[in-house]
Parts: structure tokens; C-alpha cells; sequence
């Protein structure tokens, strides 16, 4: 058996047991012509994923191995097949190594969809670019929806239409906005959204404009606030509630730091206004949760998204997360999934130690 070989046959036993019979059960090996066994049908995904890069280029790189000859085709039609074989190799995955975030009991049976959206992203034959938008369960990292879409349609809550009662969206300050807002209490959905400086004018219970940086001003370092403030909706006025954090002096600089590179990417490198630099000082989110549910465990659901962002920060790097075969939304999910089991695979690797540098095995 050669390394490649014996390389495959630890990944096997990674996965999660009853994994074979699976691959049949949920449609991803309906046919075995050329591709025979579930064995087979991984590693031609792997190699897709890794090497091929394209139906085309593995169709060829499987024949020049002696894999077996199979059509560009072929490969496009085992790939979108294997869609939620994929995903429920990740979710098993990611569950028996370990590293999902665990779910706090008093989420009770509430869903938390994280959603975010990737810009340039580049799709098809002709590499041109668009949106890829994703919304995650934060605990099993099960997708909700994906899908893909023109730059021009932008990162929006509206974009996802299967949200509802029982669930609690996550997001980062593109999202936390008056409109994703009133989409969402549409949708009969909870919330938990990053908001910025001058995203929507807030007032106080006697109708009058507040600052809200100025009732955080006295916060002091990890300790946490907890206010309702009003805006206006359709002429009313409408209570919110803000949760707020004061950040330590390492995280405050850090994310300086990241607001220069951000100016000078996206506003020409326009200086740090003061208004950025003092919301800056804080994470400040807008909730539906209730009283009951207090800020500091408000703050904990929305810090754990960063676990999520991490990762798909690696499959960017790494894997090429920004390169789809084709917007056809069951290829986007074959491959939205494919890229998450590499991921899966090399942080349980990372993690157990499997592969020595010199070859050996443990």
C-alpha cells in the first residue's frame, strides 16, 4: 500500500460509523458504474476538492492515476448527489472531534442560525465574480440555506427566506440595520445583531435623540450594560434592547487596527473618525431576547460566532473557499460542504495527532 493509500485509509477511519451505508441511504451513491463504493466516491470528492479543482480536471486526473475513466459529467452529478452525504459527514464529524460549541440550556429548543455573506467570489468557466450568502446552526454547523448571487444584490437579511419562529439570527454590523429588523419581526425570528455608530438614530423613553456611546461612557473594562432605547418604524416608536460590552485595552487596540486597514481598503484611506474610535471601545448588540435571558449570555451567543468565522477564515486561505464550480445551487451545496469536511478532517488531524512529518502513523 502506498503513503497516498495509507493516507486515505486513516481518513476512513475517521469518519463517523454507519458512514458507507449512508452514502446510499441519502442518494450519494444511487448508481455503481464507475464509481463503485463509497470509498471510491470520497476519494474521487477529495480529489476535487484538492487536486482536480474542476469536473474536467479530475475526470482527467482519475483516468492518468488509474482511478478509472469517468466523464466531467459524471463527476458534476456525483458531486451534486453527494450534497447531504457531505453534509452529514460534517455535522458527525465535527460533533464526535469535539468542535462545535456547545448549547446552552437555556436556548431550550430555539435554532441559532449564524449568517454571513463573502464577497468576490468567483464562479463558472468564465471566473466571474459574486456573492456567496450562508446561514450556519451555530451548534451543528448544519446549513440552512446557501446560495449565490450578484454583487450587486448585497449582504442583507432579506436575502434568506427560510427563517422563522424558533429561530435567533446571528450577525455581524452589516446586518444590524432598521430594515433587517423589521424583516425579521416579519418573519416572526429572534435576533441577536452587531450594530455600528449611525446605523439608526435611537431615542429615550421621552422621545427624545440619545447618544448611545454616551450610556456606555462609564462602563468599565469586561463589564457589560443593559438598556432599551426606541426608534422610529412606519411613524411609531418602536423599544429595542442593547446589550453592550466594554472591551479590554488589547481588544480595543486590535480592533483599531483593523478599522485603519478597513479605511484604507474600503474609504480611501480616510483617518479613524472619532465616532469609530469610540465605538470601538464596545461590542454592542440589539436583541429580541427578553430580561430573562441576561446580557452577558447575550454577548456569550454572539461571541461564539467568532469559533464559525475562524474556520471559514481557514477554508478561505487553504482550500480556496472562494472558488465555486458553478452557481447551480446543488453544486454550491456539494461544494459548500466538501470544502467544510476538509476542514473537519484537518482540525481532528490537528487535534489527534494522526499524520507524523516523517510518514508515520500513530
Amino acid at each position: 500500500m502506498g503513503r497516498g493509500e495509507d493516507r486515505l485509509e486513516q481518513i476512513f477511519e475517521m469518519l463517523p460509523e454507519g458512514w458507507e451505508a449512508k452514502a446510499k441511504e441519502l442518494g450519494a451513491l444511487r448508481r455503481s458504474r464507475e464509481i463503485k463504493t463509497p470509498e471510491e466516491l470520497l476519494r474521487m470528492i477529495l480529489l476535487y476538492l484538492t487536486e482536480g479543482k474542476s469536473f474536467r480536471g479530475t475526470s482527467a486526473l482519475m483516468q492518468l492515476s488509474g482511478e478509472g475513466r469517468i466523464s466531467d459529467v459524471a463527476v458534476l452529478k456525483r458531486m451534486r448527489n453527494s450534497a447531504c452525504w457531505l453534509q452529514w459527514l460534517c455535522e458527525n464529524i465535527y460533533r464526535q472531534a469535539g468542535l462545535t460549541v456547545p448549547k446552552p440550556k437555556w436556548l431550550k429548543k430555539k435554532t441559532v442560525l449564524l449568517v454571513d455573506g463573502s464577497e468576490d467570489v468567483k464562479c463558472g468557466v468564465r471566473r466571474q465574480c459574486y456573492m456567496l450568502h450562508y446561514s450556519l446552526d451555530l451548534f451543528t454547523l448544519s446549513a440552512r440555506e446557501v446560495m449565490v448571487t450578484d454583487k450587486s444584490i448585497g449582504e442583507k437579511l432579506s436575502n434568506f427566506k427560510q427563517l422563522g419562529r424558533g429561530d435567533i439570527i446571528i450577525g455581524d454590523r452589516i446586518y444590524g440595520t432598521l430594515p433587517a429588523v423589521v424583516y425579521l419581526r416579519q418573519c416572526k425570528a429572534g435576533y441577536v445583531l452587531r450594530i455600528r455608530s449611525g446605523c439608526f438614530t435611537m431615542y429615550n423613553g421621552r422621545k427624545q435623540k440619545i447618544d448611545i456611546f454616551q450610556s456606555f461612557s462609564g462602563l468599565k473594562e469586561g463589564k457589560y450594560a443593559d438598556i432599551t432605547v426606541k426608534y422610529i418604524i412606519n411613524g411609531r416608536y418602536e423599544p429595542v434592547r442593547i446589550c453592550a460590552m466594554r472591551k479590554d485595552k488589547d481588544s480595543e487596540r486590535a480592533g483599531l487596527k483593523r478599522l485603519v486597514k478597513e479605511n484604507q481598503r474600503k474609504r480611501g484611506g480616510r483617518p479613524v473618525s472619532k465616532a469609530q474610535q469610540e465605538s470601538n471601545k464596545y461590542i454592542i448588540v440589539m436583541t429580541s431576547l427578553g430580561k430573562e435571558i441576561s446580557a452577558a449570555q447575550v454577548l456569550e451567543l454572539y461571541r461564539a460566532r467568532w469559533q464559525i468565522e475562524i474556520a471559514f477564515k481557514r477554508l478561505k486561505s487553504l482550500f480556496n473557499y472562494n472558488d465555486l464550480p458553478s452557481k447551480h445551487s446543488k453544486s454550491v451545496n456539494a461544494w459548500f460542504y466538501g470544502k467544510l469536511l476538509l476542514a473537519a478532517l484537518c482540525e481532528t488531524v490537528v487535534n489527534t495527532g494522526r499524520f507524523s512529518p516523517c510518514g508515520e502513523t500513530k
